[in-house]
């Protein structure tokens, strides 16, 4: 066989490297799990309109980290769009949020958390068209200004 020609062949020395070399830890499974957020629980939700423009503002924890980020958002109009695009200012640059109108006018809140490379995790909270008002182009928001999104 190749595999026993090539270690009949293998100096002393490279067989005892090979045996007596340290292992790499891994890294422990709760460390790498711990990185992946399981809820956001918003505390501060709020979108008002004006003439010209609306505004927004969510404070939200990222559980089991309790990483708090902050958001801001502004859109042209008087009306809350279908679909906000990512908000433009997050105090963490690995988060982001967003939302879509579904056709029954709710509103689904997504939260996007890379803080892990190479993986993404999505919360998402549902919110009733009754918690925005002047359905089907609302005004405000008059929801909870404190719910999870998991």
């Amino acid at each position: 066989m190749k595999f026993t020609t090539l270690l009949a062949g293998a100096t002393a020395a490279t067989l005892s490297h090979l045996t007596t070399a340290s292992p790499v830890a891994a890294p422990a499974p709760a460390a790498i799990e711990a990185r992946h957020s399981t809820s956001a629980r918003f505390s501060k939700f709020t979108a008002t309109c004006g003439t010209t423009s609306c505004s927004y503002a969510a404070t939200l924890t990222l559980i089991p980290e309790n990483i708090v980020v902050n958001f801001s958002h502004t859109t042209a109009g008087s009306t809350i769009p279908a679909n906000s695009g990512s908000w433009a200012s997050s105090s963490d640059p690995a988060v982001f949020l967003r939302w879509n109108k579904t056709p029954f006018n709710e509103y689904r809140i997504v939260v996007s958390d890379v803080h892990v490379v190479g993986t993404s995790v999505i919360l998402d909270f549902f919110s009733p068209a009754a918690d925005w008002v002047a359905q089907p182009n609302p005004t405000s928001y008059v929801g909870s200004q404190t719910f999870e999104a998991s």
